[in-house]
């Protein structure tokens, strides 16, 4: 039904309703945040195995595809078969995802029930009675602190009974989280499960997906769509395979300095942090302390040098690993890399910390291409360079001038360059003639 007799005013009142609608729904979002997260989270829950299953099939498709064509060029390169090469690549992906975990699990979680004594005895053997020698020092040198000591002794008491009092809801929560971590168990393997059936059909999945793209969309919005899909992919599975292989690397190199210098929980330590660098800027901070805990308490000598060791591996990860692996596959600068851990982080915690960088980048690069949709529309230069020209009015420029202004603009630049080194080459030069000079 249409409201008004004139398309261009339906069209003005559909453009104008529907910004309104968008603009309402974001600002209740944004200061309603406490209920949308609460409807995600649920939604989220209802979800959990098939986001699951879609996020562990994301991983192993590139190391199926790879097995694939192995076996399609050296093994069935005479007479093909595709749905055994599909079965053997699934196979070869899931044993790979299989043999990680088995791995993290055999090696970690006997080294750490085998330390938990070691842990306790080290908190009430050493760290404790120190402690409690360091106060006692501390009160007797300084009476006016124990007058205030004992005047709170009262409500540090009642803190105490308070803190006693609360162990029967500490017993609930942790009975909670164990029957949650026993519900992500759950998920976990029947997402897997389904994971595997998502690869195994993925071609008929993806073609259900465009059949249902095409009939719903104009053919300009569904190649769009498709190309921001593509472009979406590519940059999470770089980013992911990545992080990942990084942070291997960095937690191989962190067990390696730990045995050569006799440090304990190698294996729970290498873990945390190479685990914790897959999270940008933040992610060696969140593991260096737990970690730098651990060494506190067993050996506290060996926690400086851990320290210094773990600012000199993140300064090594940062200027030399990651750029070799990543190189400039994401493209954010840094500003925009920490903007995006912030704002995600406070989103969605520990997992919008890893999937803000590549969530922002591909939304960065759709805003880059509808701003720059818009600029060739109004027939105007996409380069930033042209928008930097100092003394120059916008719009008032022909695409010969720009190209003139950017190049007088580098030329100015080098020239700059050059003239500092000349003059520098020329003071060099009167060096020794200045010398003769004063010694006659």
């Amino acid at each position: 039904m249409k409201l008004f007799p004139d398309k261009k005013y339906n069209k003005i009142f559909m453009y104008c309703f529907s910004f309104t609608i968008i603009t309402l729904l974001i600002i209740t979002i944004l200061f309603r945040w406490d209920v949308t997260r609460n409807i995600i989270s649920n939604i989220l829950n209802i979800f959990e195995p098939i986001i699951l299953a879609a996020i562990i099939a994301f991983i192993m498709n590139p190391m199926m595809k790879s097995a694939q064509k192995f076996l399609s060029t050296k093994i069935f390169r005479k007479k093909p078969h595709p749905k055994l090469t599909r079965v053997l690549g699934i196979v070869f992906a899931s044993i790979v995802i299989i043999a990680v975990i088995a791995a993290v699990i055999l090696s970690v979680i006997p080294e750490l029930i085998s330390n938990i004594p070691g842990i306790y005895d080290g908190l009430v053997n050493d760290v404790i009675p120190q402690v409690q020698a360091w106060i006692t020092k501390l009160l007797d040198d300084n009476p006016s602190i124990a007058a205030i000591v004992n005047n709170e002794l009262e409500s540090i008491t009642s803190a105490i009974e308070r803190l006693i009092s609360g162990l029967v809801p500490q017993l609930t929560s942790l009975l909670a989280s164990v029957l949650s971590f026993a519900n992500s168990v759950k998920n976990f393997f029947f997402g897997f499960i389904l994971a595997i059936y998502f690869l195994f059909s993925k071609e008929v999945l993806q073609a259900q997906a465009k059949k249902v793209i095409v009939a719903l969309f104009s053919e300009k919005v569904y190649h769009r769509i498709f190309s921001i899909t593509s472009n979406t992919n590519h940059t999470f599975l770089n980013f992911i395979y990545g992080q990942i292989i990084d942070a291997f690397i960095v937690g191989c190199l962190c067990a390696i300095f730990m045995l050569i210098f006799k440090m304990p929980y190698v294996m729970i330590i290498s873990l945390i942090v190479g685990t914790t660098n897959i999270i940008p800027i933040f992610g060696p901070f969140i593991g260096a302390i737990p970690s730098a805990i651990l060494i506190l308490i067993a050996e506290p000598r060996k926690v400086i040098w851990f320290i210094i060791f773990i600012i000199a591996l993140q300064q090594l990860d940062g200027n030399v690993i990651s750029p070799k692996i990543l190189g400039n596959k994401i493209g954010l600068p840094s500003f925009w890399v920490l903007f995006s851990i912030l704002i995600c982080s406070s989103m969605f915690g520990i997992a919008g910390m890893i999937i803000g960088v590549p969530l922002f980048a591909v939304l960065l690069d759709l805003f880059s291409a509808i701003i720059n949709a818009k600029l060739k529309k109004k027939d105007m230069p996409t380069d930033r360079e042209y928008y930097s020209i100092p003394g120059v009015n916008i719009g008032t420029v022909t695409p010969a001038e720009q190209t003139s202004a950017i190049e007088e603009i580098t030329a100015s630049d080098q020239g700059s360059e050059h003239a500092a080194q000349d003059l520098d080459s020329e003071h060099v030069a009167d060096e020794p003639a200045e010398r003769q000079k004063s010694e006659k």
